[in-house]
């Protein structure tokens, strides 16, 4: 009888699950072995009861008091889930605790990058109620990309302007200048040089992606976000120690060096890059000249990123700091007594630091924090120099000398919760102060400031997805402005999303509209402090289809849109006066935009093609036009020779160009198309890329449309658009 007592009891310890105590789940990134941090994994017990978990900034959680067999189900935005059933023998110990790890695989697509801006934690692109555009790394490489100007190229709507002097600029749909607000990591970039972010400033060495929203994103970001956002997000390394190097040459004088060095240690991760750009100038005569069309440019850069998790806290600063010489040598004068030119050299320092704590309070509520300081100085010197002893002197004359200081302070804070079910929930501040100080500006020193609150609720409703939000604004120069947003979503199927909104947007004029006093030789140009605020309204209607035939994978995306933008700012002639400029406001400005996008992949071959179609209506400053543009870029992976073949291609049938003198001019149609190659060595630490830019050789276009004056900077008889066809060579290696 004591031996079937024994026998019963064998058998029930059998047929019961295995008590395990502790168990470590630790998750990573299956391509780059990276401990990911924020992952819900949901541990279902054989009673049938789930607990849900969070893998901290170590990718690690620790679960008490399991029993196997268990199902644990691990789901992390960009990745695919991955369910399984652990059993006792699965486990493995490592240094006396029991064990699993998962390795989780990226998502492919675009529509399933992550994205962040604009939302109030990462999401999927499919997911997000924006319509974001996302551009990565290998973006960069097929567009052989130095800086965000030739990023941004072959984007549909974009259109990019060349100043020798104030650098490169973008227009999205038609709208530009102070309307486009450009971010790096969410922090907003100061320093602005006739309305414009010089693209040529945002080096692309420590960038992993590029976001750009295109429409009012006023509610969420501000001021000077009206017609879009563009947000730069900086590379983190997952590995404890990374350093690189890389080398870019190009046939009409650039020379680049840059180098990145990060490692992480526990809770610790540091990030360092470091890069000189230089330009020796172009231009186009057989020989060299001391003036130069395009101007000589030397850039130096650094980046500095530091990360510091404990626990539920995550710190993180960000500085960044460039130093940018043009010069600009005068073409000689000479006469029997003596050899002069006149020589200016433009100076730029921006210097930002930026202080974000991030906490998460539990598994559905968040405090996320932004703070900025940027400090934006450009300084302008004349010399008369003399050819012959080579010694130089001021010159004396209006304008001629000439420093300028921007103070930016950013602060903003996002609390989101989805602790309601099928409602996540946002609430925002923000804080914005401008200090300028400048000879040009009226008293020598002006100051603005915004607070605002901001809020959406995202609603979801079975496939259905609805966020309305709004954002209450307050300038120390203007009245509180109030502005609303509606944006929806709807899955059709899990494969096809559409999506309408309707946005407003609100830009108080900036303290160089205002209080701008710019005299020189050619031009007087006075600000307005009676401008009235820019108001823009914004439709959007679009779909999103992706799906696969095959072994193939298509992509494919129409959309339409309408602006109106009421008072817009832009400078007029004043009182018929032949130089004498000032900023005005407009009646209205409006367009429609309409475009049609497509991506084909299979195997080794992407196809991209895109077309759009602006119409820009009447207004008392603008004449009614219309642009019409493709796009077409490749990339195919040769495998017997290990190497990538790409080309890219876009046409404008014109471009609006306003010059200082108000002449309202057309570009002749432009094409511009770049090709390389680019192979991978020694297990792909090393990256080389051969190419040629401005494949047709592209210099200038011809301005049509009027036959008086000339502008500063652009004139009725031509703009530069790029400097000759030139061969690049691109080395990148990674240790």
């Amino acid at each position: 009888m004591i031996r079937s007592f024994v026998y019963i009891i064998l058998f029930t310890l059998t047929a019961l699950p295995a008590l395990a105590g502790s168990l470590l789940i630790k998750v990573k990134d299956k391509q780059t072995d990276e401990w990911l941090a924020n992952v819900s994994i949901s541990v279902q017990q054989p009673n049938g009861s789930i607990t849900p978990f969070i893998t901290n900034g170590n990718g690690t959680v620790n679960v008490m008091d399991v029993v196997f067999p268990m199902v644990i189900t691990c789901s992390n935005i960009g990745y695919n889930d991955q369910r399984i059933e652990l059993t006792r023998k699965d486990v493995m110990t490592e240094n006396g605790t029991d064990t699993y790890i998962f390795s989780l695989d990226k998502v492919s697509g675009k529509l399933n990058e992550v994205v962040v801006t604009g939302q109030a934690l990462p999401v999927l692109a499919k997911q997000s109620i924006y319509k974001v555009n996302t551009l990565s790394i290998a973006d960069f490489v097929q567009r052989g990309a130095v800086n965000l100007n030739d990023v941004l190229n072959y984007e549909m709507n974009n259109f990019i302007n060349n100043d020798n002097v104030l650098g490169s600029s973008v227009t999205i749909g038609g709208i530009g200048g102070q309307n486009i607000k450009i971010l790096v990591n969410g922090i907003p970039i100061s320093g602005r040089e006739n309305g414009n972010i010089d693209l040529g400033q945002l080096n692309m060495n420590n960038i992993k992606r590029v976001e750009m929203v295109q429409g009012p994103m006023s509610v969420m970001y501000g001021s000077n976000a009206l017609g879009g956002v563009i947000n730069l997000i900086t590379q983190t390394s997952p590995k404890k120690f990374t350093f690189g190097i890389r080398t870019y040459l190009e046939s009409i004088g650039r020379y680049n060096f840059s180098g990145n060095l990060s490692a992480s240690r526990k809770n610790h991760q540091v990030q360092f890059s470091v890069a000189r750009n230089f330009f020796q100038g172009w231009t186009p005569k057989d020989s060299l000249d001391r003036y130069q069309l395009w101007k000589p440019k030397t850039q130096y850069t650094s980046d500095l990123q530091y990360q510091y998790t404990l626990g539920k806290l995550k710190l993180n600063y960000f500085g960044s700091y460039i130093h940018e010489k043009i010069t600009n040598k005068g073409i000689p004068i000479i006469s029997p007594y003596e050899g002069y030119a006149f020589d200016e050299y433009y100076r730029t320092n921006r210097l930002i630091q930026a202080l974000n704590p991030t906490y998460q309070i539990n598994e559905t509520d968040q405090i996320s924090l932004v703070n900025s300081y940027t400090l934006y100085k450009r300084t302008k010197n004349r010399f008369k120099k003399d050819l012959v002893t080579l010694n130089q002197i001021e010159t004396q004359s209006i304008g001629d000398q000439d420093t300028s200081v921007f103070k930016t302070l950013n602060l903003r804070g996002v609390y989101s919760s989805k602790r309601i079910k099928h409602l996540d929930l946002m609430l925002g501040y923000e804080y914005n102060r401008e200090t300028g100080i400048s000879f040009k500006l009226a008293e020598e020193e002006q100051m603005m400031t915004d607070i605002a609150g901001f809020a959406s609720g995202l609603i979801r409703i079975s496939k259905l997805s609805i966020q309305p939000s709004f954002r209450i604004n307050h300038n120390n120069r203007y009245r509180t402005a109030i502005t609303p947003a509606l944006h929806t979503k709807y899955d059709i199927t899990s494969s096809i999303q559409l999506r309408a909104s309707y946005a407003r947007g609100f830009r108080a004029p900036s303290l160089k509209e205002m209080y701008l006093q710019f005299v020189d030789q050619n031009h007087t140009i006075l600000g307005n402090p009676d401008l009235k605020p820019e108001i823009g309204d914004h439709i959007e209607l679009g779909l999103d289809h992706h799906f696969k035939a095959g072994r193939s994978n298509f992509t494919i995306g129409a959309v339409a849109y309408r602006n109106v933008i009421s008072n817009m700012i832009t400078l007029a002639v004043y009182n018929n006066h032949a130089v004498l400029r000032k900023y005005a406001n407009i009646i209205a400005y409006k367009n429609w935009m309409f475009n049609l996008r497509g991506q084909w992949s299979y195997q080794n071959i992407n196809l991209q093609v895109g077309g759009g179609y602006i119409t820009v209506e009447k207004s008392s400053q603008f004449p009614q036009h219309h642009i019409l543009e493709a796009s077409f870029l490749s990339s195919w992976h040769i495998k017997p020779l290990k190497t990538s073949l790409n080309f890219n291609y876009k046409y404008n049938s014109q471009q609006p160009v306003v010059t200082i003198d108000q002449q309202f001019l057309f570009t002749a149609p432009l094409h511009i198309a770049n090709v390389s190659l680019q192979r991978s060595f020694f297990k792909k630490t090393l990256q080389a890329q051969v190419g040629v830019k401005n494949l047709f050789n592209i210099q200038n276009t011809a301005l049509v449309g009027s036959n008086a004056g000339t502008g500063g900077h652009t004139s009725s008889s031509g703009m530069q658009v790029f400097p000759a066809r030139s061969l690049f060579f691109d080395l990148n290696y990674q240790f």
